[in-house]
């Protein structure tokens, strides 16, 4: 938060006529203990009762593909939805949610019976751990949004929207949603979401929040608009 408070943040929000719809606290680690209980205080105090770890939920310094996943896979597993499922149930006293927020190694990771991460998280979990689906991450890793909605549903008060361009030969990438990225011959190389498909689908699942995750920061609102506009433009408000 930039070394901003509660109450500037409150401030700021009110001014601009916005709404806190959730944030982002790191890894499991972040919510631990008595952390839990300053983060929830945190945002409360601006007007936020969800809380999501975007990552940092896989065991310490493994990534996809990693041979050694297999030997840890199963007692992580247990511990990280163990932990989440308390960490929910202690957040909810406060007033609070928790949940996590995916990329593509949720899926790519497997255990030895190759049951992804993803699904190993959130068919261990409690329906009041919260899914915050990245499409464009999904997508990505070739997976279909809509089918995880419906093995999950009704846990997705937000999802983050966006559109990816992946590997070495994305040379613009705007994250504008509808439009993407393109490599060095102006080909497009993002993988697109099918938003005519998925948006039916959230709103039967109770999806409350599109977040727009936007990659480019200007001084303006021209990050933003053609985002809101492609929203808008689907029937979205």
């Amino acid at each position: 938060y930039h070394g901003l408070d509660a109450k500037t943040i409150r401030s700021m929000l009110a001014d601009a006529g916005l709404k806190a719809c959730g944030s982002h606290v790191g890894g499991w680690r972040d919510i631990e203990g008595d952390k839990l209980k300053a983060a929830c205080e945190f945002n409360l105090a601006f007007g936020n009762n969800i809380l999501i770890c975007p990552g940092g939920t896989g065991p310490d310094n493994l990534n996809w593909g990693d041979p050694k996943w297999d030997e840890k896979c199963t007692e992580h597993m247990k511990f990280i939805c163990d932990f989440f499922n308390k960490a929910a149930d202690e957040a909810a006293k406060m007033g609070c949610k928790v949940g996590i927020h995916n990329h593509m190694w949720e899926f790519q990771l497997k255990d030895p019976d190759g049951v992804t991460f993803w699904d190993r998280f959130f068919g261990g979990t409690d329906e009041k751990v919260l899914m915050q689906q990245d499409v464009g991450w999904t997508t990505c890793a070739g997976y279909d949004p809509c089918a995880e909605f419906a093995k999950y549903p009704h846990r997705s008060p937000t999802l983050h929207a966006k559109e990816n361009g992946m590997g070495k030969d994305v040379v613009k990438f705007d994250a504008i949603l509808g439009k993407p990225g393109c490599d060095k011959d102006g080909n497009p190389c993002a993988t697109p979401v099918d938003w005519d498909a998925l948006i039916p689908v959230t709103e039967r699942d109770g999806v409350e929040w599109y977040v727009v995750e936007c990659e480019r920061h200007f001084e303006d609102l021209s990050a933003v608009l053609p985002s809101y506009n492609f929203l808008k433009s689907k029937g979205l408000n």
